[in-house]
């Protein structure tokens, strides 16, 4: 049973016994992959605040033939994104992210650009100086880029039906039934359709193709992501196949803070 290593975030970490933890990691070698950390709770050498929500660590790890969870053996410490820890948006936005990996990929299954993003992603939110209105389009960018990465990348270049190109399209709507845009002439026989506007279907198409580092460069207002929102949130459940938890508790937020 020899040891395997891998930078991984953590994604999740919950209590076993009185010792023990059972976490969850996104590794960018092994892909997903749960397992036990022993005596984690009380080690002081081996796993200090390394096991942490959304922790970035060299873990290693015993693969066990018998089990599909590993054996977690130590995490070394990387970083912990402490700007993400102080700010209840940044936090909220990075909970996303982790919640769609977590859900959005299968176990064990090995995906180095989609690691690569989430950590650079990761990176870029936490070093934000403050999050309105920019943080909030680098969510949208980063949660539709992660959604393309696995195979769920949202129709925004041309209308789903006549394939009238974005660019033409004067006035535009969402379908979350059939993944894309609609154009004002095919909308007409559609239904459950959201409107959004052009200038945000062309931000979030940019940044389909943009570098990740790029992100803050792209001149987001607060319209603009709250319509970008409206079309990826629907959208992202769907294909995920559930309901995302952060996204109750982003709108739980959203309500007090503008009340």
């Amino acid at each position: 049973m020899a040891q395997q290593q891998s930078p991984a975030i953590v994604l999740r970490a919950t209590e076993f016994g009185e010792s023990d933890l059972i976490v969850h990691c996104f590794t960018r070698e092994f892909g997903r992959l749960r397992g036990v950390a022993k005596g984690a709770k009380r080690s002081m050498k081996r796993f200090v605040g390394s096991l942490d929500f959304l922790a970035y660590v060299d873990l290693r790890f015993f693969e066990k033939k018998t089990s599909d969870l590993v054996r977690v053996d130590a995490a070394t410490f990387r970083s912990q994104f402490p700007g993400i820890r102080e700010d209840l948006d940044k936090l909220a936005e990075a909970s996303l992210l982790a919640e769609i990996v977590t859900f959005g990929t299968g176990e064990r299954e090995t995906h180095r650009p989609l690691f690569d993003t989430l950590l650079r992603g990761l990176a870029l939110i936490d070093h934000l100086p403050r999050w309105k209105p920019a943080g909030c389009g680098i969510g949208r960018m980063m949660e539709a880029r992660v959604l393309s990465l696995m195979g769920f990348e949202p129709n925004l270049s041309a209308c789903v039906r006549c394939r009238k190109a974005l660019d033409a399209i004067r006035r535009a709507d969402f379908s979350v039934a059939r993944g894309g845009i609609v154009c004002e002439r095919c909308a007409i026989t559609e239904r459950d359709l959201i409107p959004v506007g052009v200038a945000t279907l062309k931000l979030l198409a940019q940044g389909l193709r943009a570098e990740v580092d790029a992100f803050p460069r792209f001149a987001w207002t607060s319209r603009s992501a709250v319509e970008a929102a409206r079309i990826l949130h629907p959208f992202a459940q769907v294909h995920l196949g559930r309901e995302l938890r952060t996204l109750r508790f982003m709108t739980s937020l959203a309500r007090a803070i503008g009340g």
